[in-house]
């Protein structure tokens, strides 16, 4: 039988039978399929494309190796990333190769360190102006600094820094301050809060119980005992004391370290915490508090 040229697709050069591209070549424009073995006649400008496909089969062809030129290029390209790479590192370094540190966190605000109950007392003839400082900060700082001006009228008197017992805040923990006041007369004065500084060290889990407020020939004291509910022993375990009177204004202050130090964990300790007035007038309520860092 006589092979018919319509055994090949000449669009796409499939076998028309079964569709493989396979074609082994018998003679001058004579073919046959890899898979079904139909052989085929085709024309002179298919059997030409045929020849190229079979030589691509038959022969692959290798990937050209780059010339000089190309070599060179690819060189350039190899050191200008490496150069980048360098330059790059070195922004993260000061002149001597040392990384430089990470930016530091913004400041406190120190508006966010709030004055409250400010007024002047008179005790055993000491004048003072009192406050409770509250940080409102959000984050545990030192005990800020805070300064006094007197002035009488337009002349400046002097300048007083205040004392506090606590040495640190927790955020929404407040503590009194005293600071003192001239003897000279004065007509007002400017407080100045400095600003806040992060407070380092851990916080110990130590908390008071059995407290009692006791009074003797006229002093206040408040007693009790520190336990230390954490994991570490606990160093320099501190009460603050705070005394408000009948109208709710702070009276007195006071404070007291644990009688052991370092505190065991599950250790108990006692303290007493003699308290000074600020002004006349019974007690009516207290508050204290305890800390201890690590």
């Amino acid at each position: 039988m006589t092979p018919r040229q319509t055994t090949i697709n000449t669009v796409t050069l499939t076998c028309s039978t079964c569709g493989s591209a396979q074609f082994t070549k018998l003679d001058t424009n004579e073919y046959r399929c890899g898979h079904c073995h139909a052989v085929t006649l085709v024309e002179d400008n298919v059997a030409q494309r045929l020849e190229k496909i079979l030589r691509g089969m038959q022969q692959p062809a290798r990937p050209a190796r780059p010339g000089p030129g190309a070599l060179a290029a690819i060189a350039v390209t190899v050191a200008a990333a490496i150069a980048v790479s360098v330059a790059i590192s070195l922004l993260g370094s000061d002149t001597r190769g040392v990384p430089r540190l990470p930016p530091a966190p913004p400041p406190i605000d120190a508006s966010l360190v709030k004055l409250t109950d400010v007024r002047e007392v008179q005790a055993r003839g000491r004048r003072q102006l009192v406050m409770i400082v509250r940080n409102e900060t959000g984050r545990k700082i030192e005990m800020p600094r805070v300064t006094a001006s007197f002035f009488q009228g337009e002349l400046s008197l002097s300048s007083t820094s205040g004392s506090a017992p606590a040495r640190s805040l927790q955020p929404g923990e407040y503590a009194p301050m005293t600071v003192s006041v001239p003897d000279r007369a004065y007509t007002r004065y400017d407080l100045q809060v400095s600003p806040p500084v992060p407070a380092r060290g851990r916080n110990n889990d130590v908390a008071a119980s059995k407290v009692q407020l006791v009074r003797n020939d006229g002093s206040y004291r408040l007693v009790g005992l520190l336990k230390n509910n954490g994991a570490q022993a606990a160093n320099s375990s501190q009460v603050t004391v705070m005394l408000y009177g009948g109208d709710g204004r702070l009276i007195g202050i006071g404070n007291a370290y644990g009688a052991a130090s370092p505190l065991a964990p599950g250790a108990l300790t006692a303290f007493d915490a003699r308290c000074e007035m600020l002004a006349d007038g019974a007690v009516a309520s207290y508050d204290y508090m305890v800390q201890s860092e690590g």
